[in-house]
């Protein structure tokens, strides 16, 4: 059934002449990926720090969730169990089952849709009704977009959906209990220890193609579970470090915070476009996997406490009532 599916987008695509087709890339190879990432960045450098946390936690807590859930069923893709299906542009080299596509769109619009009756949020019906209606949208579109270019099937985005559901409350019930933070986020890092050397430790067996090559490149794949535990690791240490030795204040919406924003936004593409020299050089002292893992951990220390102190230092504010309401 999910592959007759597949087949029928697919003649739909070429029937049509890909008329759909560059909206349908851009949606999967770039508003999904790097493009969302401003969301959970604004929030949390211009609005508030509990709500930038809460969509950072989501985000990355789905990211490395699915890799290693990826990494634990090892579904293949579906243009791998029926060569009948040709994926569009880009041909995925990894495990399909969940989506992680959508468990990046997910965590985030789903995330920023929970938050749009918070007071910092300036809510109005007519804002929480838009958003209500368009963050939806986007993740269907994202999920259609991985469906319609062959990359995943249904139950892949489908259950990359009800994952991430389950992880926005998750999280949200965790952050209703401020006074076990530091529990919380022990936990959180053993959690990323344990994942990471699940995927490094577990044996695979992989099929083999007409020329004798692996269908799936398991290295790639467990260095993605580094580059995600890495990125997860980095929001839980950075907001320990920004919430002890920084505090600082969001900037608040102003032509400066805009400013402050798009620049800390352009810093973190740069450093993620250096990503992969950065693991080959960091490879000597921590291996390749090793070195993606601290790249991405400072990526996202970057985002929790590094860029907060130039935006204290830019805007002046700080204020331990604010801290303490998680502002």
């Amino acid at each position: 059934m999910d592959i007759e599916y597949l087949l029928w987008l697919q003649n739909l695509r070429e029937a049509s002449d890909g008329i759909l087709t560059p909206f349908m890339v851009w949606v999967s190879d770039y508003f999904a990926e790097i493009g969302l990432l401003i969301v959970p960045f604004f929030v949390y450098w211009c609005l508030s720090k509990r709500g930038g946390i809460f969509l950072l936690l989501s985000m990355t807590i789905g990211q490395f969730l699915c890799n290693v859930i990826k990494m634990t069923c090892c579904v293949y893709r579906p243009f791998i169990r029926d060569s009948r299906l040709v994926p569009y542009g880009h041909r995925p080299s990894g495990f399909s089952f969940p989506s992680g596509h959508t468990m990046t769109a997910a965590p985030i619009l789903g995330g920023l849709a929970a938050l749009s009756r918070e007071k910092y949020m300036h809510p109005s019906r007519l804002s929480v009704f838009l958003l209500w209606l368009v963050c939806p949208l986007m993740i269907f579109a994202v999920m259609f977009s991985r469906n319609y270019l062959g990359a995943h099937t249904p139950q892949d985005v489908i259950v990359g959906l009800i994952l991430s559901v389950i992880i926005l409350y998750a999280v949200s019930a965790v952050m209703s209990h401020p006074e076990h933070e530091n529990t919380f986020a022990f936990l959180g890092i053993l959690m990323v220890i344990a994942g990471v050397a699940y995927v490094t430790l577990k044996p695979y067996h992989i099929d083999l193609d007409a020329d004798g090559k692996p269908l799936v490149n398991v290295s790639k794949m467990i260095n993605g579970v580094y580059l995600y535990g890495g990125s997860l690791a980095g929001v839980i240490a950075g907001r320990l470090i920004e919430k002890k030795y920084i505090r600082f204040t969001p900037a608040g919406l102003n032509v400066k915070s805009i400013i402050l924003t798009v620049i800390g936004y352009v810093i973190y593409v740069f450093m993620n476009q250096m990503r992969g020299n950065s693991a080959k050089f960091l490879a000597p002292l921590f291996t390749k996997w090793g070195g993606t893992f601290v790249h991405t951990f400072v990526m996202m220390l970057f985002v929790t406490a590094i860029w907060p102190c130039v935006i204290k230092k830019f805007s002046g504010k700080m204020t331990r009532e604010n801290e303490d309401h998680g502002h």
